[in-house]
């Protein structure tokens, strides 16, 4: 059995159509048929039913289907793992904001550029399954402060370990458009009047917890989010250019400073938001690893 076979495979039962997986593999339809026939003949069973109106699934064929997807998704995973230049790299998933983009930036021009990076987005579930398949060796989260045991628990399962940093509180970003531009807080009662830009949807999203650390004034569902998007750049592009506003951890007060887009502290709001690492629960930090963590405890 080979790849080609599984590609050929997965794309013909997508499409639906053998001339349609033809098109987007850049080969024929006769050649698609062909390499089909030959993994069924291999298999000893049929993959397809063939009819005048087209081709279909049969129930060995999507069972099969499940299993040709999980391998090619493995193959890319692996590939994905092989460093493009050789030397030293630091591998490392973060959530979509631009307070750690800038750090890998600023560790990138601090260390002269001796070390490959490595970058992946994605959210707390998609970053620890990151660190544990070995795609990144260190994976930066926001954790709430009650929700650290449970955090802990899906942890201990992938074998990895939660290293905490600091604990930080809310905030509010809003761009010169903002009609709370000129103010240096809000309340906790005002939010609901706001339009909002939020990132990705989390379990473990800072959002889950407004009910408990404004002490029931407002709720997540009552946000008015008008935009969702995984997109740092367009979150920017929404505070630079509208009036909505978005919410996030207060590390860096200047982060957004030079698009004057400034920080809007909220009333009350006690530090609750646990910033921290994950990594192997028994590995050792590589070099670039080790400044890396280092620079991000000197930014926070």
């Amino acid at each position: 059995m080979e790849i080609k076979q599984l590609e050929y495979f997965v794309a013909a039962s997508e499409k639906g159509s053998f001339n349609k997986a033809a098109e987007c593999l850049y080969t024929s339809q006769p050649n698609v048929s062909k390499v089909i026939s030959g993994l069924e003949k291999e298999l000893g069973r049929e993959l397809f039913e063939r009819n005048s109106k087209g081709i279909r699934l049969t129930p060995f064929g999507e069972t099969m289907k499940e299993y040709a997807q999980n391998i090619l998704k493995n193959i890319l995973m692996i590939n994905s793992t092989v460093s493009i230049t050789p030397g030293e790299k630091l591998a490392v998933s973060t959530f979509p904001d631009s307070f750690t983009a800038k750090i890998l930036i600023d560790f990138y021009e601090e260390t002269s550029g001796k070390y490959n990076i490595e970058h992946f987005q994605g959210t707390a579930e998609e970053i620890t399954d990151n660190v544990m398949k070995g795609l990144s060796e260190i994976g930066i989260v926001f954790i709430a402060e009650n929700q650290i045991h449970s955090f802990q628990h899906i942890l201990t399962h992938k074998k990895l370990k939660f290293c905490p940093f600091d604990t930080k509180e809310l905030c509010i970003y809003a761009g010169r458009n903002n009609p709370l531009y000129e103010r240096d807080s809000v309340s906790f009662s005002e939010l609901p009047d706001l339009k909002f830009i939020s990132g990705v949807r989390d379990y473990f999203s800072m959002e889950h917890h407004l009910e408990t650390v404004s002490l029931g004034i407002i709720r997540r569902e009552m946000l008015n989010n008008v935009i969702c998007t995984t997109s740092e750049y367009v979150v920017l592009n929404a505070l630079v250019n509208t009036d909505i506003c978005s919410m996030g951890v207060n590390f860096f007060r200047d982060q957004y400073r030079e698009y004057g887009v400034k920080t809007l502290a909220i009333d009350g709001c006690e530090p609750f938001i646990t910033v921290g690492y994950v990594s192997g629960e028994n590995q050792e930090l590589s070099r670039p690893g080790m400044e890396f963590i280092e620079k991000f405890r000197q930014m926070l």
